[in-house]
């Protein structure tokens, strides 16, 4: 082996990542777009919502076609396709497009531009309603099993046996929902944090 071959072997070894030394003061400050954690949130988005259709569904046939916690269906249908429009219309995904709303503005967290931004909040604004109630009836389902006597659950009477089932299934809905919103939430928190304009 020569001092040429050695040389190149050498240089193939070394890593090509910066350390904390290197580089100038103003690039170590960069604060770079987690489109990784971006991304992991938004498949959560997808997996509650798709949980919120399964367990909606085994309480819409438990509650015998009443829609108390198979609301689950339709959050589940909006959470699943605002989140798919989101990580569709996240910056970055497609390329980078610089936002036409002014720095500064809260309207920069709904999207690039009015175009994305006014389908993508009515989305969201939907899938939240629906959380929102889904909450409600969850607690309201917990509340009426913590009494511990028969109780009315939206104009029917509850029995026994079916409040255990409706219990356990309040409890993941309930679940669910807290989880969906801490992910919009932390999704906000990384959109303000790391805009890039």
């Amino acid at each position: 082996m020569n001092d040429r071959d050695a040389i190149v072997l050498s240089s193939i070894k070394e890593s090509v990542a910066p350390s904390d030394s290197d580089g100038s003061p103003d690039i170590q400050n960069i604060q770079y777009y987690p489109f990784a954690r971006v991304l992991q949130l938004r498949v959560l988005q997808i997996v509650c919502g798709i949980s919120f259709l399964i367990i909606g569904t085994v309480a819409f046939i438990v509650e015998k076609g009443k829609m108390n916690l198979g609301l689950g269906i339709p959050t589940g249908g909006a959470t699943i396709l605002a989140a798919a429009a989101s990580i569709h219309t996240t910056r970055g995904f497609g390329g980078y497009r610089t936002s036409a709303f002014n720095p500064g503005s809260l309207l920069r967290l709904l999207g690039p531009s009015v175009k994305v931004a006014v389908p993508l909040t009515l989305l969201w604004a939907v899938a939240c309603s629906f959380m929102g109630l889904l909450l409600f009836k969850s607690i309201k389902v917990i509340s009426c099993w913590k009494s511990n006597q028969q109780c009315v659950v939206d104009t029917y009477s509850v029995e026994d046996d079916e409040l255990s089932d409706l219990l356990i299934l309040a409890i993941l809905q309930l679940t669910l929902t807290l989880l969906t919103f801490i992910a919009v939430f932390s999704l906000l928190r990384i959109d303000w944090k790391y805009d890039p304009d």
